[in-house]
This record gives structure tokens, C-alpha cells and sequence, in this order.
């Protein structure tokens, strides 16, 4: 089994991307095991949308970065405090594991520290009914991708409040994730590390995967690693453009009153806008779905859609009211 402790870098996106990479980077028939820890970060599943995954205001506050995964399954926390592992298998005269039986190496290690965890039914490790561990799967040609997070010594009340949504999202076709009480594994074991829970879960691995080979990636490696991760797991167009179709709502006060606008879409094009503003508000308002209905639902295409009816400054269109109200940023 090929071992590569990636704890030098905690880009979200680059080790997203690194997970990609070492999918296609081994031959068929070997295991790999990876090891990371993230900068704070919300990591959305495949078929999920972000705007019902987290709450805006506190990504936007914090400035927490908000990232899609290539695996399906809910959305997790990812910071300091919080181990994440990733086991990559080739498939063989045997079919692929469940996710359940892929974690049983983290399950077994945890018991090894004297923790009483229990894997439930979804797959998740539990200690006294809460949940520790989190796992998706990700299979294509001929490769599985099983990764989870245990949490250590996480930023639990960051954890929740982020990941409680604040957006008015009438309409969506995603998948919502289903929400459980968590703990950290130091609430049984004060003190405990994430080097510790690492050097712990190693042996368990080569327990049931045989015997394991340091890797250390090189130049070539590194320098597709983080172009993929700059072209897409960094990128908005894959964070929101690959959303199932859905819909919000966005209310702001502007200069003329109180206005809402509905706008829907999907696969991260705008499909309809609809606007409800005073009367006091400029003619201009009302051609913004003319300019803006087929774009991306994209702070630039918003901008420019905004900027070409009249309605920005044309010193700062990015920083526009308007532009504001009718986009709803994350920190990418």
C-alpha cells in the first residue's frame, strides 16, 4: 500500500484536486492511502447546492472557502482539528467495498485508543450516539475513492454555525444533507492529536492492506495537481455552476426602497429573474432579465448585465448595490 502524508499543504482545492490526480496517477491492482488536513473549509458533495449547504453570512465573514468534491453524500466542515483520509483501490476479482467496509480500518484504530466507536448504518463512525466520522465514495475506471474526516479537536461551534443555512431557497433538485450531532474525538481523549490519530490509523490500514511504502510525489506530479486545482476545484463554475437547477430569493434595500429578485438556475446558467421593486425604482431595473437571462450566474455576468442597463457606477462595478443584491458571493 502506497502512503502519501500530504500534510504540507492544506489548500482545500489542491488536495481535492490531489485526490483526482492519485485516482488515475497507480497502476490497477495497488492501494493508496492519503493523509491532509484543510485550511477551514465547507466541502459540498457532487450533487449538491451550496447556497442550501451553508450560510452565506458566515462564510462570507469568515472568509471560509466553499468547494465541490468529485464523491456524492452531504456537506463537512474541514479546518484544523479535523484528519482527513482518503484510500483509493483498484477493483479486483473482489467488487469493490462498501463504504463501511472501507472505514473499518479507522474504526479498528479508533478501539485501539481506547475510543468505544461504532459505525451506524450510513456508514458513520459514532462514540456515544455522535458522530466522529463522515465517509463518500467516488468509483470510475475501475478505481474507488473512499474518503472521510474524523474529527479531533475541531472548531465545533464554527462547524455548525456555518453549515446552517441562511439563503431563501424556494426551488431545488440537489441533494440536502442530512444533519447529526457531532463530537470531537478529544471530548473522550483530551489532548489527543491529529499526528496521533494519524500515526494510530497507519498500522490499522496496513492491517488489512498489507505493508506500507512511503511516496513522495514530484515536480511533474505537483505542477498538474495544482493547474487542476485552478481550473476546478478553485473555480466558482464548478462550486455553483455544477448545481442541479434550483432557485433564490434575494432581498436588499437600495437607494429606491426594498427589492426582491427571484432568479433560477441551472447548471449554473440564469434561466429567470423575476423583480419586484417599488415604483420609485428606475426604468433600467426592468431590463435586467433581458440582459442577464442565458448568462452565468457569475459575479462578472452579473456585473456586466448590471453595468449595461445603467445601474452601477462605473468606478466600481464589482462593488455595485445592485451587483451585490443579485449576487450572492462565496469565498472561492
Amino acid at each position: 500500500m502506497h502512503l502519501i502524508d500530504n500534510l504540507s499543504y492544506s489548500d482545500p482545492a489542491v488536495n481535492l484536486a490531489l485526490e483526482e490526480f492519485l485516482m488515475g496517477r497507480f497502476r490497477g491492482g495497488e492501494t493508496v492511502l492519503l493523509f491532509y488536513v484543510n485550511d477551514p473549509a465547507v466541502v459540498i458533495g457532487r450533487n449538491q447546492i451550496p447556497y442550501v449547504e451553508v450560510n452565506l453570512e458566515q462564510v462570507q465573514r469568515r472568509q471560509v472557502a466553499v468547494v465541490r468534491r468529485i464523491s456524492g453524500g452531504g456537506a463537512v466542515y474541514h479546518g484544523p482539528g479535523n484528519l482527513n483520509f482518503s484510500l483509493i483501490q483498484a477493483r479486483g476479482a473482489e467488487p469493490f467495498p462498501s463504504p463501511g467496509d472501507a472505514v473499518r480500518p479507522v474504526l479498528e484504530s479508533l478501539k485501539a485508543l481506547g475510543l468505544p466507536a461504532i459505525l451506524n448504518g450510513r456508514h458513520d463512525i459514532l462514540l456515544d450516539g455522535m458522530k466522529v466520522t463522515g465517509t463518500a465514495q467516488y468509483r470510475a475506471q475501475g478505481k474507488c475513492l473512499t474518503h472521510g474526516t474524523l474529527l479531533v479537536s475541531a472548531d465545533l461551534d464554527r462547524l455548525q454555525g456555518i453549515l446552517t443555512c441562511d439563503s431563501e431557497v424556494p426551488f431545488y433538485r440537489g441533494r440536502s444533507s442530512v444533519r447529526s450531532p457531532v463530537t470531537n474525538l478529544t471530548h473522550f481523549r483530551p489532548g489527543l492529536t491529529t499526528a496521533e490519530v494519524r500515526d494510530a490509523l497507519i498500522p490499522s490500514f496496513a492491517a488489512f492492506h498489507g505493508s506500507v511504502t512511503p511516496v513522495a510525489l514530484g515536480p511533474a506530479d505537483w505542477s498538474v495537481i495544482h493547474n487542476l486545482a485552478r481550473s476546478k476545484y478553485g473555480s466558482g463554475d464548478w462550486a455553483v455552476g455544477r448545481s442541479p437547477e434550483f432557485s433564490i430569493r434575494r432581498r436588499a434595500r437600495l437607494p429606491w426602497g426594498g427589492c426582491e429578485a427571484l432568479i433560477r438556475i441551472r447548471r449554473g446558467i440564469v434561466t429567470q429573474l423575476d423583480v419586484t421593486a417599488p415604483d420609485t425604482a428606475p426604468p433600467a431595473l426592468a431590463k435586467l432579465a433581458t440582459n442577464l437571462i442565458g448568462s452565468r450566474y457569475h459575479p462578472d455576468a452579473v456585473a456586466e448585465a448590471v453595468q449595461a442597463v445603467g445601474l452601477a457606477p462605473e468606478v466600481s462595478v464589482m462593488s455595485s448595490p445592485v451587483t451585490d443584491w443579485l449576487y450572492a458571493s462565496f469565498c472561492w
